[in-house]
């Protein structure tokens, strides 16, 4: 399925160009570095500079974290391919109701983005925060493991977004039901279940919705 809407992190990437991605590249293959490992990533010496620039001068010190991980799933994504899944609300929908691709391995390591129908998944960035909706998340997997940066808030006029991460080994439990005993992905929202919204209201339902989205067959 094609783009049809912009995506949060193309005039971020666009803005970088491509000389800082490729002294990156440069600098793994002369220290032998595995590119997937972010902590080993972000001590190289192209990568932190760059990071230094992504960083507002305002930002706290603790936002260094979650730059890292951006920056280092736009080198991954962009490296292995650039590739996006489109998902509409029908294809979400069956990918939700069957939890047995969860089990199964990946069918290839690699990142992808997942972009979900808009304004139709929406989590609470952090506790106490408003809720926004996911525009999407970059899906990293290994034979072994997963991890998700997912991108919530974006939208054109905002002129940035705001990031969660999760992670979890393979194969994935199916999430259980909440402790108020209502399912996975059902909205917390006043009405949202009637709107037809769907919440994520922790790390492993982000996991879960990101596999399946991504295992979900094509339309």
């Amino acid at each position: 399925m094609s783009v049809e809407r912009a995506l949060p992190w193309t005039d971020l990437v666009e803005a970088i160009g491509t000389k800082p991605f490729e002294d990156i590249r440069e600098a793994l293959a002369a220290g032998r570095v595995d590119a997937a490992n972010r902590d080993a990533f972000l001590l190289l010496g192209p990568a932190g500079a760059l990071l230094r620039e992504l960083m507002p001068a305002e930002a706290p010190a603790e936002a260094v974290t979650e730059y890292g991980a951006l920056l280092h799933v736009l080198y991954l994504h962009r490296d292995t391919g650039r590739a996006i899944r489109v998902l509409d609300r029908a294809t979400l929908d069956r990918a939700l109701s069957d939890y047995t691709a969860l089990g199964r391995p990946p069918t290839a390591p690699g990142v992808v983005y997942v972009q979900l129908p808009e304004r139709i998944v929406w989590a609470e960035p952090a506790t106490g925060a408003p809720h926004e909706p996911l525009d999407g998340c970059f899906v990293v997997l290994s034979a072994s493991a997963v991890s998700v940066l997912a991108i919530l808030g974006f939208r054109t006029e905002r002129g940035g977004f705001t990031t969660v991460q999760a992670s979890a080994t393979l194969p994935l439990t199916p999430p259980a039901p909440r402790p108020d005993g209502t399912a996975p992905f059902t909205s917390v929202l006043p009405a949202g279940q009637r709107a037809g919204l769907l919440s994520v209201v922790s790390p492993g339902e982000l996991v879960a919705l990101a596999l399946l989205a991504l295992a979900a067959p094509e339309a």
